[in-house]
């Protein structure tokens, strides 16, 4: 008790630094927390729950993440393959024999699928969505059949040959973790990443009590998390997921530990795997120099009402978790300069690589 109260005591507030971000960039608030391997060093949360209020955001609030949620289905498939139920090189034909999968996409892995190396159209704008059948059914049905027809459709470029993101490349990957493990992919997230790091505040689809907000030519509009505008059950593996920076930093932390050599969620064999680029980027993260450093484990996410960047930079001891509740360009910037602020600060002096 002694020693979590003086770790907490040490923790840096960052709150002051988020205010004069949001400020400058004209955003209703941002949260933001930095870990090493021993656990949170700083954290922070300023601004208002949605333009108009007068509740101020907490580190206790939780945000939407979009897209940072497929490090998360990432990370399920490498349980998996440690528990060989499924091998990174296994072929999507051989998960689905009873499909018929179009020729281009018969050798096509796993990984490929995890890197964004399938070669998939994107599934990114309302126009691809209304290609799709009818999705009426549960979450685990409706991945299946968007699967099935996706893999039945022409790529959009040769598969295996390039990297092109694609919210696809998400949801088959989560089908083929449910069709290996016989459990859905939001049991799998809760039992296997948000329940064995007690993520308490993480959840699907949004947040309740912050609001998102759209920009709509250079001005923001806050968007109810009950209203009309819900991501379709299906892509929740892609990019649905809600949770605060802490509970994010903690999931990140995972990671940095593994990628130094420590067993958490994952082993450092597959650690090592999912953070070595391919053609552009990892298994579920991309692999970049960020702010001077090399080898960073990447992710940023927006369903265009909030904005979450993510990033690990295993040599220098330092994960970093940032978001904020608008859209558009002012956010994207702004997280993105707290990021690389953030890790510069708190980086370590160069971490051994493990033996």
């Amino acid at each position: 008790m002694i020693l979590a109260a003086a770790l907490l005591a040490a923790t840096v507030d960052l709150s002051a630094e988020l205010k004069a971000r949001i400020e400058g960039a004209h955003l209703p608030a941002m949260q933001a927390t930095v870990v090493r391997s021993d656990g949170i060093v700083a954290h922070g949360a300023a601004g208002i729950v949605k333009i108009g209020s007068n509740e101020h955001v907490t580190n206790a609030d939780a945000f939407h993440i979009g897209s940072c949620t497929k490090p998360f289905t990432a990370t399920i498939l490498g349980t998996l393959v440690e528990e060989k139920k499924i091998g990174w090189e296994t072929r999507v034909a051989d998960i689905f024999p009873g499909w018929k999968i179009r020729s281009d996409y018969r050798d096509v892995t796993l990984a490929d699928f995890l890197a964004h190396e399938a070669g998939l159209p994107p599934f990114g704008e309302d126009e691809e969505m209304k290609k799709l059948p009818p999705m009426k059914g549960t979450a685990v049905e409706n991945r299946r059949r968007f699967a099935e027809f996706v893999l039945s459709q022409p790529p959009s470029v040769p598969p295996r040959t390039q990297f092109q993101y694609s919210n696809a490349d998400y949801v088959i990957a989560a089908a083929i973790a449910e069709k290996v493990s016989k459990k859905s992919w939001e049991e799998l997230v809760r039992t296997r990443i948000f329940e064995p790091l007690h993520m308490t505040t993480a959840g699907f689809g949004w947040p309740m009590r912050v609001w998102g907000h759209e920009d709509v030519n250079g001005v923001l509009k806050p968007v109810d998390p009950h209203g009309p505008y819900q991501l379709q059950n299906f892509l929740a593996s892609a990019g649905d997921l809600h949770m605060t920076t802490d509970d994010l930093a903690e999931f990140l932390r995972a990671h940095l530990r593994a990628m130094n050599g420590k067993k958490t969620l994952i082993s450092p064999a597959t650690a090592a795997v999912m953070h070595t680029k391919r053609k552009k980027s990892g298994l579920g993260f991309g692999v970049a120099t960020v702010a001077g450093f090399e080898d960073v484990a990447t992710h940023s996410g927006s369903a265009d009402t909030m904005v979450t960047v993510i990033a690990i930079a295993p040599h220098n001891d330092v994960a970093v978790a940032v978001s904020t509740n608008a859209a558009g360009d002012a956010a994207t910037k702004a997280v993105g300069a707290e990021l690389r602020d953030l890790l510069t600060r708190f980086a370590v002096s160069t971490v051994a690589a493990p033996k």
